[in-house]
């Protein structure tokens, strides 16, 4: 399993193992098994049911062929970028800075399993794009955006200043904050995390020095306020890119 080194914003290289084409397909495998014994649980409570032709069609589009092919969208929504397949395996699919990926993240990875179903001849579209690519991905996560990783990633994104927020509708507070680092920011997060443990003096210090530094004003308690200004940092250095 290889390492893929992920770039972020804040001049800190996360490292992750990426999931080879092995536990890819053997995820995909169980998968396949899911939809299987769920098919074959189907057809034995109503294949004895007296319905039409028409009837049983309409019903097996709605609880088999739907269900079918919205599984691995569904799954990876509702388990943070997981199937049960790749559950099992300790893959999961995640953004390019290791985050959860969005909604139309995943419904363009899933858009692009039509030509990369892994039978016949569609399988090469895959594997030489895995192969290929440097962070190994297919196409779907190319056009997505998005890498599939071993969940024992050698890096943490809660290392890093990154904040894991809906930035949809968000109003910075405090745009004199770019005027400060990377470094800056993530000496602003340790210095936060400690206060965080107990430490309600480093708090106020802190939250006082970067005040003075930047000329503002706020009312906002001291741990807040450092918690705003790195979402704030978050917001201009990512969502406005």
């Amino acid at each position: 399993m290889n390492t893929i080194k992920i770039p972020t914003s804040f001049n800190i290289d996360l490292e992750f193992e990426a999931a080879d084409i092995g536990l890819r397909f053997i995820a995909w495998l169980i998968d396949l098994v899911v939809r299987a014994i769920f098919v074959w649980i189907f057809y034995t409570m109503f294949g004895t049911f007296d319905m039409t032709d028409g009837a049983f069609s309409a019903v097996t589009l709605l609880f088999v062929t739907l269900p079918a092919l919205l599984y691995p969208l569904l799954f990876e929504l509702f388990m943070n970028g997981q199937t049960p397949g790749k559950k099992v395996m300790q893959i999961k699919v995640v953004g390019l800075i290791g985050n959860t990926p969005s909604t139309s993240q995943l419904l363009t990875r899933w858009f692009f399993r039509i030509i990369e179903q892994p039978f016949f001849f569609f399988a090469v579209i895959p594997v030489i794009s895995i192969v290929r690519s440097p962070l190994k991905q297919r196409v779907g996560d190319i056009a997505a955006g998005t890498i599939v990783i071993s969940t024992k990633q050698k890096g943490k994104i809660e290392d890093t200043i990154f904040r894991n927020i809906n930035y949809e509708g968000y109003t910075p507070s405090f745009p004199e904050i770019m005027r400060l680092s990377d470094r800056d920011m993530n000496k602003i997060k340790e210095l936060l995390d400690r206060a965080l443990s107990g430490d309600d003096m480093l708090a106020s210090r802190v939250a006082n020095r970067v005040k003075d530094v930047l000329k503002i004003s706020s009312n906002l308690p001291d741990t807040m306020f450092l918690e705003t200004v790195l979402n704030d940092y978050n917001y201009y250095t990512t969502f406005e890119k």
